[in-house]
């Protein structure tokens, strides 16, 4: 993968979901009118002191109604010694022989470079900025070993250096080694004018450890540190905090602030027994995070949730009142769960959703369960078709929701209760609760029956990454020795 297509990986595989979900959608491809090298060649002549590195056309996302071909080319040069990249990138499905190009252009955070470093680089060819010494690329946006010892020396301190360094559009980020032979992820973040933010884990004494450039990006960084690997998203206010845990193309669990959720979340949409309820309670500042010690599996994490604040409804028809003893405002399904925000006169009021986007009703005390015992609760949601769970579909059906944030989307919509209208009442991507009319939603059946089949796979999948981790500890030791 070049460099290209590093940062858009997520993306590729988000937009793919709903165009796949079109009937009349074309996914074959076609003869453009302008090619890549009809670009490259304009774009050398409209750039003459950048030098290429490389270009790529593939597809991803939708043009009108049929796959989007995109070509990214990108480019380089030193200026005051000083590594400037910038990417090109346009879809060609629209574009005629003449026509002037509508280039979407990234300039990416510049490289200091100390007077070796420079030389170095001046000297190589520029497709190999991103390669070892073999000529092979390495990990997406991983620069060559030539001249990083001399890149951004200006986030260094004494006795340290670089074992690895990536490049982003908004940020540096590096594997950095001290005196002592231990390790840290190091990143620079740049605001498009300056690098306004330095961010540094702890040091750590491990042999593997380092950035795993597959799945990182300007904004998310993961570490490669043990069979799986941590992960780390920007937030607004410019902290890093770890959101869970990936193998590959895999997420393994994904960290909110009020509960995780297994990987397969999206196999079971219309289920809530992959959400695990509660706060995280190891520390997720990647300035403070001990991260080697994240658990690998999800069964690792949910003794560690914190959910003395939250409830579950025990079994179905459970009585959602708008006060203690009150009005019937719906019939709840088993494992409807909320925060607890206040007890009165044996009920407890609940938030189901978001403070924002969600909803409070009362419940009989004796029909919840508490904290932990929530595990112990199968949900009840009745199932419904998949194609229940798309943006274009839901817009039409839902009330109470901004129809424009629901095209070619798709979404976790759970079937939470019974109005006394007959209505439903939806629990739309955790945040949100609306209602539905009775005949909106497709084949409706039982609540899903599929845990015992998921629970034997991740037996099966956890086994095997232990094994896998086995292995890997004893190739490592084979190449130390």
């Amino acid at each position: 993968m070049t460099m290209k297509r590093r940062i858009a990986v997520w993306v590729m595989i988000l937009c793919l979901v709903p165009i796949y979900a079109c009937a009349d959608f074309d996914y074959s491809t076609r003869d453009y009118d302008v090619s890549e090298d009809d670009l490259v060649a304009a774009v050398e002549a409209d750039y003459p002191d950048w030098e290429l590195i490389d270009s790529e056309q593939y597809w991803t996302g939708r043009w009108e109604n049929e796959l989007a071909c995109r070509v990214d080319i990108s480019l380089m040069r030193v200026v005051d010694r000083t590594l400037c990249q910038k990417t090109l990138s346009v879809i060609i499905n629209p574009l005629k022989q003449g026509d002037p190009v509508p280039w979407e252009i990234t300039d990416w955070a510049p490289i200091p470079l100390t007077e070796e470093a420079m030389c170095t680089l001046l000297e190589m060819n520029p497709a190999d900025l991103y390669a070892d010494e073999d000529g092979y690329a390495y990990e997406p946006c991983m620069l060559t070993q030539h001249i990083v010892p001399g890149c951004a020396p200006f986030l260094l301190g004494e006795g340290e250096s670089w074992c690895a360094l990536f490049s982003y559009p908004s940020a540096l980020a590096g594997v950095v080694i001290n005196s002592e032979g231990q390790k840290c992820i190091r990143i620079a973040h740049w605001d498009g004018e300056r690098y306004d933010s330095v961010t540094s884990s702890r040091f750590f004494a491990e042999d593997r450890f380092s950035i795993n450039g597959y799945h990182s990006g300007g904004n998310t960084i993961t570490v490669s540190c043990g069979a799986c690997d941590p992960q780390f998203v920007r937030q607004p206010d410019g902290r890093w905090f770890f959101v869970g845990i990936a193998d590959g193309n895999w997420t393994l669990y994904r960290v909110y602030d009020d509960f995780v959720t297994d990987a397969n979340e999206l196999a079971l949409c219309d289920s809530n027994d992959v959400i695990h309820y509660g706060a995280f309670t190891l520390e997720r500042d990647l300035t403070e995070a001990d991260i080697p010690a994240y658990p690998d599996f999800i069964r690792d994490v949910i003794p560690l949730l914190d959910s003395s604040d939250f409830a579950c409804v025990r079994s179905d028809d459970a009585a959602m009142l708008d006060g203690p003893g009150g009005k019937l405002l719906a019939a709840c399904y088993a494992r409807l769960t909320g925060r607890i925000l206040q007890r009165e006169d044996g009920y407890v009021q609940l938030r189901i959703g978001s403070k924002e986007d969600g909803m409070t009703g009362w419940f009989a005390e004796e029909g919840l369960a508490y904290g932990p015992e929530i595990e112990t609760v199968r949900c009840g949601f009745p199932s419904h078709s998949e194609d229940d769970c798309y943006g274009d579909y839901l817009a039409d059906v839902l009330t109470g929701i901004d129809p424009e944030e629901f095209v070619d989307t798709t979404h976790l919509v759970w079937l939470i209760g019974r109005l006394p209208s007959g209505d439903w009442l939806v629990q739309l991507d955790v945040d949100t609760v609306c209602t539905a009319p009775t005949d909106a939603f497709r084949d409706i059946g039982p609540a899903a029956e599929l845990w015992a089949e998921y629970e034997a796979e991740y037996d099966h999948f956890e086994q095997e990454m232990q094994e896998w981790a086995v292995e890997a500890d004893d190739a490592l030791e084979d190449d130390e020795e």
